[in-house]
């Protein structure tokens, strides 16, 4: 009987012994994550209290300054990751792994069951989120973030991070900044401009000259030809190609409160020297009340942006998902 008790006790024991370590290993794993997401936590609200850019920076005469705009978030990020940033992965080593997030949505696309149909559906919108977060947190990293153009309204920074020709159309890469609530996008508008004839321009100048003199009114249909374009376009779609995503959903130390996304527009016309294009945004807030927002920019056009429009002149441009 002894010889029977003695093993099994031992078994007993040793089950009980297993039961204790897996337990605190368990709970040492849990603590673990549940410290790493605090301090990311408390990275990003250090990042977004100390966020300077999200105000008017103007020149002298008060007008929008992008340059000194883009100074400021290069200075502000390289003190964002040399302090907040730098603290937490001192403190999280063995978790610093920018593609750790893609990874695991990659393995989960991977595997075999219930899910993996829905996995392996989203991924390739997961991988594109990925690849313009990586490209934008690599640049800031390295402090050499820059924009096309960039505006600021109310609580809203839209900046426009770049513009490229693709297939005849224009991916309009943005970066969207604050907010007090979540983002709705309302659409855009184009409208391109060729050179306009001086002998046109002439011509207008000196019948509105003409009507001035005798204190008549200007007709409807007396308009200026500089504000005449020459093509447009707007979204057939409001919302951007991507589903709504910031990118601290994928890199853990992304500068926190940027929504990430692009739009697709025709290119620029043959001809054309500038540009307007508009976009439309709300922000929600609590009280369920929404505030629009236009971020309206004018520039020239760029000979990167030009394709065909084989003729047509108002054309509607949606995303690809």
């Amino acid at each position: 009987m002894k010889k029977i008790l003695v093993p099994l006790l031992l078994i007993g024991v040793s089950a009980g012994l297993s039961y204790l370590v897996a337990g605190w290993t368990i709970r040492a794993e849990v603590e673990k994550e549940f410290s790493y997401r605090a301090d990311v936590l408390e990275t990003q609200i250090e990042f977004m209290r100390n966020n300077s850019a999200l105000r008017p920076i103007l020149d002298m005469q008060q007008r929008p300054d992008l340059q000194k705009y883009l100074n400021e978030v290069n200075v502000l990020v390289n003190w964002y990751f040399k302090n907040p940033a730098k603290k937490l992965w001192e403190k999280h080593a063995d978790l610093k792994d920018p593609e750790a997030i893609i990874k695991k949505y990659r393995a989960d696309a991977a595997v075999e069951g219930k899910k993996q149909r829905k996995a392996q559906g989203n991924l390739p919108i997961r991988e594109e989120c990925f690849q313009i977060s990586k490209g934008i947190y690599d640049a800031l990293k390295a402090g050499t973030y820059k924009a096309v153009a960039s505006a600021y309204k109310g609580s809203v920074r839209l900046d426009i991070h770049k513009v490229v020709l693709d297939n005849n159309k224009l991916k309009w890469e943005i970066v969207v900044w604050g907010g007090i609530g979540d983002i709705v996008y309302d659409g855009w508008t184009m409208r391109l401009f060729k050179p306009k004839d001086p002998k046109v321009i002439a011509e207008y100048e000196k019948e509105l000259a003409r009507l001035k003199r005798r204190g008549r009114e200007v007709p409807p249909d007396l308009i200026d030809p500089r504000t005449q374009s020459d093509a447009e376009s707007r979204s057939a779609s409001k919302a951007p190609v991507l589903p709504p995503f910031y990118g601290s959903d994928y890199i853990p130390d992304f500068p926190a409160g940027a929504q990430l996304n692009y739009f697709v527009t025709p290119s620029c016309i043959p001809g054309a020297d500038k540009m307007e294009i508009k976009f439309m945004l709300k922000v929600r807030a609590m009280s369920g009340q929404d505030q629009t927002m236009e971020f309206a920019f004018e520039m020239p056009v760029d000979a990167s942006w030009k394709g065909s429009w084989d003729g047509v002149r108002s054309v509607e441009a949606a995303g690809t998902y």
